[in-house]
């Protein structure tokens, strides 16, 4: 569950923050409690203006919880459903903009390095234009890291359980092969091209049909 929160301060100091907590219905599944807190360990560390925030990492009547930044602005899918609707493509240098932005917070997730200066070995594994939030001030941010894979993760995927949206994943990800942080560069591509063309490019009518085009 995601809720808006006030964070108060001396003389009247406000700042609007974003509160994610399991809902009561998985916080009993120690599996999924175990994925929260992974999400949030790697959270923690991330730190780079094209990256969303985590300023804490807390736990409240056994429950555990994110608090991040707020964002005022629209996700790049709402932006691209409109531009489509329209009849339009987005413009050559937005897109430069927009995706040099998410590139370089993509960059200092996949190089961050845990405190002993040992690779943490990132891979987000949810890379799509619903994960890209532009801001109003004219900032790309890369969200949800909540699939995200780490080396420091306690919970692992297991073999065969396929994460993502089928349309944006790595060929070798679709077929449960062993893979490094170039899936996420695959999934990046994928929405450079479709942001740009103006069209999806391995969407198709059904999961399957979707699957198939990510494969050949």
């Amino acid at each position: 569950s995601v809720f808006l929160g006030a964070k108060r301060g001396l003389r009247d100091f406000t700042k609007l923050v974003v509160v994610k907590r399991l809902h009561e219905r998985f916080a009993i599944d120690a599996v999924t409690v175990e994925m929260f807190l992974d999400e949030a360990r790697l959270a923690a560390r991330l730190s780079n203006p094209h990256v969303v925030q985590t300023y804490e990492v807390g736990e409240v009547d056994g429950a555990p919880y994110l608090t991040m930044e707020y964002l005022e602005g629209q996700p790049l899918s709402r932006l691209l459903r409109v531009m489509t609707k329209a009849g339009q493509v987005m413009p050559l240098s937005i897109a430069v903009r927009i995706f040099s932005d998410v590139l370089e917070g993509l960059q200092h997730a996949h190089t961050l390095r845990d405190f002993d200066g040992t690779s943490l070995n990132v891979i987000h594994r949810d890379i799509s234009p619903g994960n890209i939030f532009l801001t109003y001030d004219g900032h790309a941010k890369l969200l949800d890291f909540g699939v995200a894979r780490a080396r420091t993760h306690v919970h692992q995927t297991l073999a065969g359980v396929v994460k993502g949206k089928l349309a944006y994943l790595a060929p070798e990800v679709a077929r449960s092969q062993t893979y490094d942080h170039r899936a996420d560069l695959w999934g990046i591509g994928i929405v450079m091209w479709e942001s740009l063309a103006g069209e999806r490019l391995f969407k198709a009518e059904s999961d399957a049909a979707t699957l198939g085009n990510v494969l050949h």
